[in-house]
C-alpha cells in the first residue's frame, strides 16, 4: 500500500514538476528568439548576406548575441528537465547530446567568430566547432528521443512520436542545406560535374539558411516540450 501511495503521488506531481520545467525552457528560449530578432532589427548588417556570428561586432546592440546563444543554452538543459519529469525515459546518449548542445552554444557565446583582425583566430575556431555541435546535437536529441519511443505500446507515446517526426525531418533538411552551402563557398573547382554542383550550391543564400536552422531549432525544441506535456496529461486522465 505504501508502495502504491508513493506512485500516486508521483503521478500527481509530475503534471506540476512538468508546468514549471516547461515555464523554464519556454522562458530561456523565448527570451534567446526575442533578443535574437531585436539584435537583427538594431544592427545595420544585412541577414540575407552576413552569418549570425558577424552580429556580436555590430554597432548595435553589442552583447546581445551572447545573451541569446547563453539563453538558448539554459533552454535546452530546461527541456531536458521537463522531458525527464513528464517520466520519460532519457537514455545517456539523450543527455550527452544535451550536454554537447548545450556546451556549444556556451562555447559560440564566450568566443567571438575572427570577423575582426584583434580577434584570436584560436576564439574562431571554438566559435566554429561550438556552433557545429549545437547544430548537429539538437535535432540529435529529437531523434534519440524518436528511437526511445520506436517500440513503446503506449498510445500516447505513438501520437507524440508522430507529431515530432513531423518537426525533426525539415530541420535535418535545413541543417543538410546550410552544410552543403558552407561546403559550397568554402571549395572551387574539381570536375564539371563537381564544379557545376558548387556552383549552383553557392548561390544558395547560405545567411538567410543559416536562419532557418535556428529557427528549426527553436521549433524543435518546442515540439519537445508539447511531446511532454502531451505525454504527462494522457497519463493522469487514466
Amino acid at each position: 500500500m505504501g508502495q502504491l501511495g508513493t506512485n500516486a503521488t508521483t503521478v500527481e506531481s509530475a503534471p506540476a514538476r512538468v508546468r514549471a520545467w516547461t515555464f523554464a525552457a519556454t522562458a530561456a528560449l523565448g527570451w534567446a528568439l526575442f533578443t535574437l530578432t531585436i539584435l537583427h532589427l538594431v544592427s545595420s548588417f544585412d541577414p540575407l548576406t552576413d552569418p549570425v556570428s558577424r552580429y556580436a561586432f555590430t554597432d548595435e546592440g553589442q552583447g546581445m548575441l551572447e545573451a541569446s546563444l547563453l539563453s538558448f543554452a539554459v533552454g535546452v538543459l530546461a527541456v531536458r528537465g521537463t522531458l525527464a519529469a513528464a517520466g520519460l525515459r532519457i537514455s545517456r546518449t539523450t543527455t550527452v547530446l544535451v550536454v554537447a548542445a548545450a556546451g556549444g552554444l556556451v562555447a559560440a557565446a564566450l568566443f567571438p567568430a575572427a570577423f575582426e583582425s584583434d580577434v584570436d583566430p584560436v576564439s574562431g575556431l571554438i566559435h566554429q566547432y561550438g556552433s557545429l555541435l549545437a547544430f548537429l546535437c539538437v535535432p540529435g536529441i529529437a531523434l534519440s528521443l524518436l528511437d526511445q519511443l520506436r517500440d513503446s505500446p503506449d498510445a500516447a507515446h505513438q501520437a507524440a512520436r508522430r507529431g515530432l517526426q513531423r518537426v525533426v525531418w525539415p530541420s535535418i533538411g535545413l541543417l543538410v542545406l546550410f552544410g552543403a552551402s558552407y561546403v559550397a563557398d568554402k571549395l572551387s573547382g574539381g570536375p564539371p560535374p563537381l564544379s557545376t554542383l558548387l556552383t549552383l550550391l553557392d548561390l544558395l543564400p547560405e545567411a538567410l539558411i543559416q536562419r532557418g536552422v535556428f529557427l528549426a531549432d527553436f521549433v524543435l525544441l518546442t515540439a519537445l516540450l508539447t511531446l511532454a506535456n502531451r505525454v504527462v496529461r494522457a497519463r493522469v486522465s487514466r
